[in-house]
């Protein structure tokens, strides 16, 4: 083949290859809801539930075995709401979350409940609200793990805003 057609073809190849990229990057995406509906999905029912009666008892045991003392109050009621949160009930998971950060505003589970009410509006597809809450964690919470990853979500919901 000569150098000439190779290089004609090369910038239509690599356009193809990103928007396939794209196609996949998309398609992958999913809420936690969808993520946990995906692996009983692809098992039979009977296994599926088979599995997850023993993870469920494997994750207790394993639990009560390496918890000794007693968690916090405020760890028990996050645990909670986050439960809720996994259920995919976003709209009863934020006014959980705000009750929460209400309640305990000196918690270190604190900034977790403020991030995880701009995933439920993100989910929600409330994109104006999910940045304002992420904008809440990198200003109040600027040291923690949460606000770069907060940060990073406001670019990308920002980046799909320009891109609409």
């Amino acid at each position: 083949m000569e150098k000439g057609k190779i290089k004609r073809w090369l910038p239509y190849l690599v356009i193809a290859l990103v928007i396939v990229g794209i196609v996949i990057a998309v398609s992958v995406r999913r809420t936690p809801t969808e993520q946990a509906t995906t692996v009983e999905e692809t098992k039979p029912t009977e296994v599926a539930e088979e599995v997850s009666t023993e993870a469920v008892e494997e994750e207790t045991t394993k639990i009560a075995e390496e918890t000794t003392e007693e968690i916090s109050e405020d760890q028990a009621e996050y645990d909670r709401i986050r439960e809720i949160y996994w259920e995919g009930d976003y709209e009863k998971a934020i006014e959980e979350y705000k009750a929460f950060i209400e309640k305990y505003p000196e918690s270190e589970w604190a900034d977790d409940a403020l991030y995880d009410i701009a995933s439920c509006y993100e989910y929600l597809g409330d994109n104006e609200k999910a940045i304002e809450y992420y904008k809440k964690v990198v200003e109040e919470y600027p040291d923690t793990d949460l606000a770069e990853s907060a940060q990073w979500s406001i670019d990308y919901l920002k980046g799909q805003e320009e891109g609409s």
